[in-house]
């Protein structure tokens, strides 16, 4: 080997001594001996932050680690269902270190929903790795969302003959990992609310909810009410507000009819006496061309016989699509005053109609406006009670093309059972 071989040689070995000795060499050989890196500090999320299933992806976020060697940092991250990592859901390494302190990790995947997660993270220079990071946890979920409920009842400016009205709800829409599902009837004297009432809870029951009222409201005062939803977790919105009254009921009462007859042999009462409430006032006037034979006062209705029962024309009131023939009345004694209204109205072929005959306050005197002092009286059993029918329409004082009407009869008003009548 010549001398300048010889020196050639030793050049190279000497240049691939220095290369591999390189600290910031891709290839040096590690773990590089005094070179420390601490374990990053975890920031975002936080121990038990709580991420809705909307909110994602996830983003990850240290504070970059410590390293007193010269080779730049990059790193690791893991996410697992478990403290322990067995079940890993999320790896990457590799991440190069952000600036100002801090290196972010943004996942390309929402995480699934309704689980724990386990993460952490670690910082290595390619020679050298640090410690993890202490693990944090965090839970990913479905927010629950309660719509607004409905308010059925009472209907916005109705007029109540209960002093302890029944409030139905309509249940509202959910979404996500409800609970047991409960109302919050607010009832107020204002629709600020400033002033509550009372503030009631009813559980949730299958299409509609309802409560009523434990404790008697003053007659004659307007009230407002609203609802909203919750369950032990979440509470939906307040409902719009509604207002509603409700009026003096009178109490039922046995007090006989008058004696005296009227002008007419055939009727038991002299209508002459008595308050007509929207129905034609000179209906004490009109001849009287039939006579009662049969009234029927059961659970399924009214049904009433008189021997002109298909004489009488029909009379089309506004907005009907067919005819009525005539309207059964009925004449009350309320406080030693008689008081009388046609309420219910039949058709040629209706056999009956009126409802049971223990809601005939609520079904057909039930607005004090045009029913006075009617308004809610429900006759007791056994009470003295007028009847008598009148041809066309007489409630709301409808259309007539005869103004004919029948003899009065008093009957004593049956229990909830019914009661069949012969005249």
């Amino acid at each position: 080997m010549t001398l300048g071989v010889l020196i050639a040689s030793v050049g190279l070995a000497g240049c691939e001594a220095s290369k591999s000795s390189n600290p910031l060499s891709p290839t040096v050989a590690g773990p590089i001996p005094g070179v420390d890196i601490s374990a990053p500090k975890m920031l975002e999320p936080s121990p038990g932050t709580k991420i809705p299933s909307a909110n994602q992806p996830v983003t990850l976020l240290v504070e970059n680690a410590w390293s007193n060697g010269v080779r730049p940092l990059t790193y690791s991250f893991d996410i697992a269902t478990d403290s322990a990592f067995a079940n890993r859901v999320f790896t990457r390494d590799g991440i190069a270190q952000g600036d100002a302190g801090r290196t972010s990790l943004r996942l390309a995947d929402a995480l699934a929903s309704g689980h724990t997660y386990f993460w952490r993270a670690r910082a290595q220079d390619g020679a050298n790795t640090g410690p993890y990071s202490t693990a944090a946890a965090f839970d990913v979920f479905t927010p629950i969302v309660l719509a607004v409920p409905g308010l059925v009842s009472p209907a916005p400016n109705s007029i109540l003959l209960s002093l302890r009205p029944t409030f139905i709800v309509g249940n509202s829409a959910r979404s996500g990992p409800v609970g047991a599902i409960s109302y919050l009837i607010d009832l107020a004297d204002s629709d600020a609310f400033t002033n509550k009432v009372a503030t009631w809870t009813a559980a949730e029951t299958p299409n509609q909810t309802t409560l009523t009222s434990p404790v008697d409201l003053v007659s004659g005062k307007v009230y407002y009410w609203r609802v909203r939803a919750y369950d032990p977790t979440a509470t939906g919105p307040f409902s719009a507000t509604q207002g509603f009254q409700v009026v003096a009921v009178t109490p039922p009462t046995a007090t006989p009819v008058p004696t005296p007859s009227g002008p007419n042999a055939g009727d038991a009462i002299n209508l002459n006496l008595a308050t007509i409430h929207n129905s034609p006032g000179d209906v004490a006037s009109w001849p009287v061309t039939t006579t009662l034979t049969r009234l029927d006062l059961m659970p399924s209705g009214a049904h009433v016989e008189f021997n002109k029962q298909s004489a009488w024309p029909e009379v089309t009131p506004p907005g009907w699509l067919g005819g009525l023939q005539y309207t059964l009345w009925i004449v009350l004694n309320i406080n030693g005053q008689l008081h009388a209204s046609g309420c219910i109205e039949y058709w040629r072929g209706l056999y009956e109609n009126g409802g049971p005959v223990n809601q005939y306050a609520q079904n057909w005197y039930f607005d004090a406006i045009r029913w006075g002092v009617m308004t809610g009286h429900q006759p007791a059993v056994g009470e003295q009670v007028g009847f008598f029918v009148t041809s066309g329409d007489a409630r709301n004082n409808g259309p007539n093309s005869v103004r004919e009407r029948s003899n009065i009869v008093v009957v004593s008003f049956p229990s909830s059972g019914g009661r069949s009548f012969t005249f």
